[in-house]
């Protein structure tokens, strides 16, 4: 095997027994060997008269395979984006920049710096480099690891590295650009601006580094690096906070980077990035997963904001992003959202949460190969990411198939055992494995870890009433009564318990409330296993949005 693009080695004719051998050979996921078997003719033997699963390989016909040229480079028409990773030869990551200032209070300073240059190179030839997202980049932050193992975890064939210093008006940044093969630095430089000019200054660094590579910067991209002009400094960095706090992902988070957004715009009411901000803060806050706003309260003050975004700068991929999951899953205009997730992906093609809302999207619309597709990428840009991770397992649950869920699952665990999602899908497919006991213990630990989160109660009551342990259920339905009483709870929580209860007067009552409110999880509600005993009734055909309306 080599270490970069998943090509087969290793000692010829030596038998593997299993997908997990197989994937593990090829240096894929299961998903993605499954899928070239099936489509791209990957030689894959069966035992007769076996179980579908009980597979085996052959390493020396896996290696003629691959060097026959037989793996996928998938046509610009099968997916969204003209270019995958695999196919590309370049592959980048922006080590988060050292905070020299001397005060941590500054340290969102040199996270946003280092997420703003990400996504300036991920712009600047992208047929010829992948970058690296933010999420997995920044796990490197403060690690003791070497170049030559963060260039094998990440694949990346190049480093970028250095250190931020602000001072008063002035910003000195330090660069280095380390080729990972033999780790020779071929390129440093240092940037000392005004403030004002960090744009200009993040221009620079991107421009010299593509420079270095031997890459291409196209006469578009290198005229909207041209039109990097000043920019209010107390604008930049509330808003380098703002982003700071909105990768926390929390609803108390949320609402301060709200704050700090709003502060951006009072001090620069031009700076488009602060309006696209507001709008994904507001939107995750009503989505169903944080659920502390009414979808129609916090979706029409994203869409403002996104459109604002735009107004302002047309060629802002946060905003086009932002914008397209409002049409999907608030204004549900499949159509519009695609437009607008492409052309969010066109601009920014490392841009992960486009990535993960498109193949939210094509899995709604039955386009399943193209939705993993487009995660399989979203992993590759971002390997670390748990969001993303998550949203694999959420649709490989809503396509039922619940044993990748739990292999998903797994994967996650190793990677952090606190992160709650993981325990909220590993419970809910195990719910309808009808694996009750250990659905149960799961969602009793997701439940713990958020703080006994309204969503997480949700499921944790659904999983009871399907275990047929209606006290308890009615309990955690007790539970969502009370926090109502105390701030916005999203009505699609008591369609579940009560779906589940069998109670499916109640749990229509319940999803007319939901349509009324314009709740962003009706989109999956077509696929959602939990929604089966009422799926048949005309009030579902009515209440629930799909692609064919």
């Amino acid at each position: 095997m080599t270490d970069g693009g998943g090509k087969a080695g290793g000692k010829s004719g030596q038998q593997l027994n299993s997908w997990k051998e197989i994937a593990a050979f090829l240096k894929k996921d299961v998903r993605t060997v499954q899928r070239w078997e099936k489509n791209e003719r990957l030689p894959v033997h069966r035992k007769p008269h076996d179980k579908l699963s009980s597979v085996y390989a052959y390493e020396s016909e896996l290696e003629a395979w691959w060097g026959q040229g037989s793996h996928p480079v998938p046509a610009a028409d099968e997916i969204s984006r003209t270019t995958t990773w695999t196919s590309r030869r370049i592959a980048l990551v922006v080590l988060p920049l050292r905070n020299l200032s001397g005060d941590p209070e500054q340290e969102f300073f040199s996270d946003g710096l280092t997420e703003e240059l990400i996504g300036q190179l991920a712009r600047i030839d992208p047929d010829r480099l992948g970058i690296i997202a933010r999420a997995s980049a920044m796990k490197y932050k403060q690690s003791a690891k070497g170049i030559s193992q963060i260039a094998r975890e990440l694949g990346v064939t190049y480093l970028l590295e250095g250190s931020v210093r602000r001072d008063g008006g002035r910003v000195r940044i330090s660069a280095a650009l380390i080729r990972a093969s033999d780790q020779t630095c071929l390129w440093t430089e240092v940037y000392d601006h005004d403030l004002r000019d960090v744009l200009k200054l993040q221009a620079e660094v991107a421009e010299a580094v593509a420079k270095e590579i031997v890459l291409k910067v196209s006469s578009g991209e290198r005229a909207r690096l041209a039109r990097s002009g000043p920019v209010n400094p107390e604008a930049f960095s509330a808003y380098l906070r703002g982003r700071y706090l909105w990768n926390r992902r929390a609803p108390d988070a949320l609402q301060k980077a709200i704050h700090c957004f709003q502060e951006s715009i009072e001090r620069a009411h031009d700076y488009a990035p602060a309006h696209a901000g507001i709008a994904d803060c507001y939107a995750t806050l009503a989505s169903a997963h944080v659920g502390v706003l009414p979808p129609t309260e916090g979706m029409p003050r994203a869409i403002a904001a996104a459109e604002k975004a735009l107004q302002l700068d047309p060629d802002l991929a946060d905003a086009h992003a932002s914008l397209g999951n409002a049409h999907f899953r608030y204004e549900f205009d499949w159509s519009a959202a695609e437009h607008s997730l492409k052309r969010a992906l066109e601009l920014n093609p490392a841009y992960a949460p486009a990535l993960q809302w498109h193949s939210s999207l094509l899995q709604t619309v039955d386009r399943i190969d193209e939705s993993l597709m487009e995660l399989d990428h979203a992993l590759e840009v971002d390997p670390f990411s748990l969001i993303i991770r998550s949203t694999v397992a959420a649709t490989l649950y809503l396509e039922r198939r619940y044993e990748q869920v739990i292999e998903e699952s797994r994967r996650i665990i190793e990677l952090d055992p606190t992160f709650v999602l993981v325990y909220f899908n590993l419970g809910r497919a195990y719910t309808q494995m009808k694996r009750h006991r250990e659905a149960i213990a799961e969602l009793k630990k997701a439940r713990e870890l958020s703080g006994e989160s309204p969503a997480m109660t949700m499921q944790l009551g659904y999983a009871y009433a399907m275990a047929g342990k209606a006290a308890e259920a009615k309990k955690m339905l007790a539970a969502l009564a009370r926090t109502a009483r105390k701030r916005y709870v999203p009505s699609f929580y008591w369609v579940a318990i009560y779906a589940g209860l069998g109670d499916t007067e109640r749990a229509l009552q319940w999803l007319k409330k939901a349509r009324d409110e314009r709740c962003d999880y009706l989109v999956h509600l077509p696929k959602e296993p939990a929604a089966d005993p009422i799926r048949n009734t005309p009030e579902f055909t009515r209440l629930v949005p799909h692609p064919d309306h």
